[in-house]
């Protein structure tokens, strides 16, 4: 035979435990690939926003199911981490401690500290905001640019991902990911734009967290 049922093993156990790379694909390829769809199927600009508002209107539950995810995506993995951390200090696993103290700070500095300063910098007008951006506005009409929610899902999501090692895990964490991004597209909070933004600043949040943890030494 060319081909022997033990030669799969490894191959087996390469796609249930994807490195790096390929769980970062695997990660973000939901909101990826929604945001992809929606741009093919319906256009980037205003004909998103106007889709949106009549179809919010049309699915109430929908809607409401949709602003419970938004408003509490970020919140509950917080939970997540905590319970990461406070397990390590039972353990006295300072490894794990320190991940979580590595997540903390680096959240802040950039899906807080650092989009606020670009939301503020670019002024970009929210959807349905009527005029152009208006750089340095400290109204939030004008903070649209990039989308903090993603940003911060994306940063908490993608370091997980990367810990778990696992090909499900994974993909349902790349599930949740997409769909509290894609919340705030669906809600009319932000553009495609804003969202791609800040999967891309999320998943620099999520480098730093992953290599600062990573060379912190045990």
């Amino acid at each position: 035979m060319l081909f022997s049922s033990a030669s799969f093993v490894p191959i087996v156990r390469r796609m249930s435990r994807p490195t790096i790379l390929p769980a970062y694909i695997l990660a973000t390829l939901p909101l990826v690939m929604a945001l992809l769809a929606t741009a093919v199927s319906i256009g980037t600009g205003d004909e998103v926003v106007n889709f949106f508002r009549q179809y919010r209107q049309a699915h109430p539950a929908l809607t409401a199911c949709m602003q419970v995810i938004t408003d509490f995506g970020n919140p509950l993995l917080y939970l997540v981490y905590g319970a990461i951390f406070f397990r390590a200090r039972k353990r006295g696993d300072r490894h794990d401690m320190r991940f979580v103290a590595v997540y903390i700070v680096v959240q802040l500095l950039v899906s807080f500290l650092a989009v606020r300063i670009l939301k503020i910098g670019f002024g970009m007008p929210r959807p349905g905001t009527e005029g152009p951006a208006i750089p340095f506005s400290f109204k939030g009409v004008y903070n649209s640019f990039p989308s903090g929610h993603t940003t911060e899902i994306v940063g908490a999501v993608v370091p997980l991902a990367w810990r778990c090692k696992a090909l499900l895990p994974t993909l349902a964490l790349g599930i949740y990911m997409g769909i509290v991004g894609y919340s705030r597209i669906y809600l009319g909070m932000h553009h495609i734009t804003d969202v791609f933004a800040g999967l891309l600043l999320g998943s620099v949040a999520a480098w730093i967290i992953h290599r600062l943890a990573d060379r912190t030494p045990s």
